[in-house]
């Protein structure tokens, strides 16, 4: 099922640039997860501490979280297809670098460039792909790509670090490398020149972030990430807590991961029903789905299905997260809007691996983190009750031509 959906052709958008956003995405999301399984090796191959291999971890979403909303201010007024593939050859760049990295210095200096090309390649992707969507199916479009996003880390990863194992790391960034260029290549063919302006461009575009509708976006973002992640982010030791073996660790991980990509459709298809009833509907379900997992995850069975169903709850939030913070900055700079989001959701998740880790290393038991999480999720619901009126006062003020994506929030 989840195969249909990635490949399916998306109205409005043809069926190859479809093709474009989804291998895409993989590839970045494939590229910024794929030294968590690396770890090992890579310290013995460049004769330096585990925890400074961690360091190449926090290179990535370091720079992505500064250098995304800088770059989408600094490329505002460039045309999208330019934007993309300029981003995508200084990725393929920076992704060569670290497959024939030398010493440690030259890997980490690969994971900076390719950190500070993933949100201006990922925006592209989104706001093309908005632009091309018919009405009703901007959910969808956007799903297709944190679909490509979610797939990397259920099957992406995996591939690379068996790849790494059978023929040595470097084989797994060149994994990385050839769906980057491959991206690349038909991009080049297929990728619309669309020259028309995203929005105000310079410091006013900086006045996108003082609108309430992007504001809250933002912040339920960021609150869902680190609700949500606090629990997903330690999958391994909750399951294990309740006594699963580590040799079925892996397979229960696929099921969770499966949950994912089911919910990341959803949540794409009740984003086009109606953009801020999806946002009350997963953020509470996924609020819910953290309380079910705290009260039944004290059994193998019961850790299985409460990880999964948090899983699953927590990508439907994805979509219409996303289409909402384009479609409320449309007009004005959705670029940096969509930039500033995907720093906040990284920010959301590092605050929840660092609270979980401190947590856990006070001797909390693992089997309590998602009633943490569940607090913060509780936050996001009633933030976006607030976008109600906040939508009531954007559509007030928004005539004819203003946005060319609003009509998808009721």
């Amino acid at each position: 099922m989840a195969v249909e959906n990635v490949t399916d052709r998306v109205v409005g958008v043809p069926r190859l640039l479809s093709f474009v956003f989804v291998l895409g995405a993989f590839a970045l999301g494939t590229s910024e997860n794929l030294i968590a399984g690396l770890v090992p090796r890579l310290s013995q191959e460049f004769g330096v501490s585990v925890s400074q291999i961690g360091l190449l971890v926090t290179a990535y979403a370091g720079t992505a979280v500064i250098a995304g909303p800088v770059l989408a201010l600094l490329t505002a007024r460039m045309p999208l297809r330019r934007l993309s593939l300029i981003a995508m050859v200084l990725y393929t760049a920076g992704t060569m670098l670290a497959v024939f990295a030398p010493s440690y210095g030259a890997l980490m200096i690969a994971r900076i460039v390719t950190g500070a090309m993933h949100t201006p390649v990922l925006v592209a992707f989104m706001l093309t792909a908005l632009r091309m969507a018919s009405p009703g199916e901007r959910g969808r479009t956007v799903g297709r790509i944190t679909l490509g996003l979610g797939v990397a880390t259920v099957i992406g990863v995996p591939v690379g670090n068996a790849l790494s194992e059978k023929l040595g790391w470097q084989w797994a960034f060149s994994l990385v490398a050839a769906l980057i260029v491959i991206t690349l290549l038909i991009a080049l063919a297929v990728f619309p020149d669309d020259r028309k302006p995203r929005g105000e461009a310079g410091w006013r575009s900086l006045r996108v972030l003082s609108k309430g509708p992007v504001l809250i976006g933002i912040a339920i973002t960021a609150l869902a990430g680190l609700g949500a992640m606090i629990l997903l982010a330690f999958a391994v030791p909750f399951l294990t807590s309740t006594g699963i073996e580590d040799r079925f660790v892996a397979p229960l991980l696929l099921i969770y991961g499966a949950a994912c990509l089911a919910g990341n459709v959803v949540g794409g298809r009740l984003a086009d029903r109606g953009l801020h009833r999806a946002l009350m509907v997963t953020l509470t379900s996924t609020g819910i789905a953290l309380l079910i997992a705290g009260i039944v995850g004290h059994s193998p069975v019961g850790a299985v299905v409460g990880l999964s169903l948090v899983g699953f709850t927590y990508f439907t939030t994805f979509p219409p997260l996303n289409t909402w913070i384009a479609t409320s900055a449309d007009g004005i700079a959705p670029g940096l809007a969509l930039a500033v989001n995907s720093s906040a959701f990284n920010i959301g998740i590092a605050v929840a691996g660092g609270l979980g880790g401190a947590v856990l290393t006070a001797g909390l038991e693992a089997t309590k983190l998602p009633y943490l999480g569940a607090g913060a999720l509780a936050t996001g619901v009633m933030i976006s009750i607030m976008l109600r009126a906040s939508q009531r006062r954007s559509a007030g003020m928004s005539g004819p031509g203003h946005s060319t994506l609003t009509g998808a929030q009721r």
